[in-house]
């Protein structure tokens, strides 16, 4: 069964994800930076490029909505 839903909600949902995520990104480069094990700064940086990619994604979505909303 498909939701619906205006082309607005999902850009203002797609908005606040992406936000979120920013938050998460900086969180963990601040908590990179303060690490000394190789072990946490390998486990953390393979965290910050799961969000990077994530985030490129939801950026991605919001692209598309916009363009598919204005044709």
């Amino acid at each position: 069964m498909a939701t619906s839903f205006a082309p607005a909600e999902l850009r203002e949902s797609c908005r606040s994800h992406a936000r979120l995520l920013d938050s998460f990104i900086e969180m963990t480069r601040a908590e990179l930076e303060r690490q000394s094990s190789a072990f946490a700064r390998e486990s953390l940086s393979d965290m910050l490029d799961a969000l990077h990619e994530d985030r490129r994604c939801y950026g991605a979505l919001l692209d598309l909505v916009t363009v598919e909303h204005a044709a």
